[in-house]
C-alpha cells in the first residue's frame, strides 16, 4: 500500500469530498468562465461537459472505496435497494409537491404573486424528472449519502452528518455563483442558499435512513425537489420574497422531522453506517473529533 493510499484510507470522508472537488471544479470553472466571456455557447460539447462535471461525487466514492479496498459492489447495490415502504416512495415523490405548495402559499402570504404561465407543460415533466433523476442532481446521491453519509454516522449524529453533507455540498456548487456573481457577489447570497442546501440535506438523510440505506429513495427526492420547479407557479422565485418563501418551506418541514424522528437518528431505526458504502473493515472517517457528538 502506498504512502497516499494509506492516507485514503484513514481519511476517507476527506478524500472523497476532496475528490468531489478536484474532480467538479476542474470541469465546471473553465467552461463557467469561458461561457461568461463569451468564448463558448451552450453548444452540446459544452453541456456534456458541464453535466459530466455533476459526476464529480459518485466518481470521488466510486474511486475511494476501491482504493481502501471496499465493495463497489456493495456500494453501488444501495441505487438498487427498491424494496422499501411504500410510505418512502409517497414521500420521495410526494414532499417535493408539498414543498412547492407551502412554498407558494407562503410568496402570496408575503406579498408575491402566482401566475400559472410559469408552470410548464405537464408533457415535459417525466423527462425533467428523468433527466435530473440520471444526470442532473440524482447522480450525486452515490456520493453524499451512499459514501460520506454512513461513514460520518459513525461517528456523528444523524443530524451532525447531515450539516457536515450540507455545508460541503453547498461550497461545491461555489463555480457557477462566483463565475456569474463574483467572490463578494456569491458570498452575499450564500447564507440563504446554504439554509436552504442544509434543510434539504436534513430530509434526504431521514429518506436515506429511513429506509435502510436506499440511494434510490434520495435520487428520486432530488429529482423531485428539482424538478417540481418546473411546476412552481410564481413569479420571482428567486428574489428576496421568493427566497424568504423557500426559506420558510423547508424551516417547517426540517422542524417537523427533527420533532418526529429525533436528531440522533433521524429515522425511527439504527442508521446505516460505513459498512453499508462497501468499507473495508470498520475504519475512520478522517473528521475529528473522534467521538459522536450525540
Amino acid at each position: 500500500m502506498s504512502a497516499i493510499t494509506r492516507k485514503i484510507s484513514a481519511h476517507p470522508v476527506a478524500a472523497f469530498f476532496l475528490g468531489a472537488y478536484a474532480f467538479t471544479w476542474s470541469i465546471w470553472f473553465p467552461i463557467m468562465i469561458a461561457f461568461d466571456r463569451g468564448m463558448v455557447d451552450a453548444s452540446g460539447a459544452v453541456v456534456v461537459l458541464f453535466y459530466l462535471g455533476g459526476f464529480g461525487p459518485l466518481v470521488s466514492a466510486a474511486v475511494v472505496t476501491h482504493l481502501t479496498g471496499g465493495s463497489l459492489k456493495r456500494w453501488f447495490s444501495q441505487v438498487l435497494r427498491w424494496r422499501v415502504a411504500p410510505r418512502w416512495w409517497l414521500a420521495a415523490v410526494g414532499l417535493p409537491l408539498v414543498l412547492y405548495a407551502l412554498m407558494a402559499v407562503f410568496h402570496v402570504l408575503l406579498g408575491g404573486q402566482l401566475d400559472w404561465g410559469e408552470v410548464n407543460p405537464l408533457a415535459s415533466v417525466p423527462f425533467v424528472y428523468l433527466s435530473i433523476f440520471l444526470i442532473g442532481g440524482g447522480n450525486e446521491e452515490l456520493g453524499w449519502r451512499g459514501f460520506a453519509l454512513p461513514y460520518l454516522q459513525e461517528r456523528y449524529s444523524a443530524l451532525g452528518s447531515s450539516l457536515i453533507i450540507g455545508i460541503v455540498w453547498t461550497v461545491w456548487h461555489a463555480p457557477g455563483g462566483i463565475v456569474e456573481l463574483g467572490v463578494v457577489g456569491w458570498a452575499t447570497d450564500l447564507p440563504m442558499y446554504a439554509i436552504i442546501v442544509l434543510g434539504i440535506s436534513i430530509v434526504t438523510t431521514v429518506l436515506y435512513n429511513s429506509t435502510g440505506g436506499s440511494v434510490l429513495i434520495t435520487m428520486v427526492f432530488h429529482a423531485g425537489v428539482n424538478g417540481a420547479q418546473s411546476l412552481y407557479p410564481v413569479v420571482g422565485m428567486f428574489t428576496p420574497t421568493g427566497e424568504l418563501a423557500r426559506f420558510g418551506a423547508w424551516a417547517v418541514l426540517v422542524v417537523v422531522l427533527l420533532a418526529w424522528f429525533g436528531w440522533r437518528t433521524l429515522a425511527h431505526r439504527d442508521v446505516p453506517g460505513a459498512q453499508q458504502a462497501g468499507a473495508h473493515g470498520s475504519g475512520g472517517v478522517g473528521l475529528e473529533p473522534a467521538g459522536r457528538d450525540d
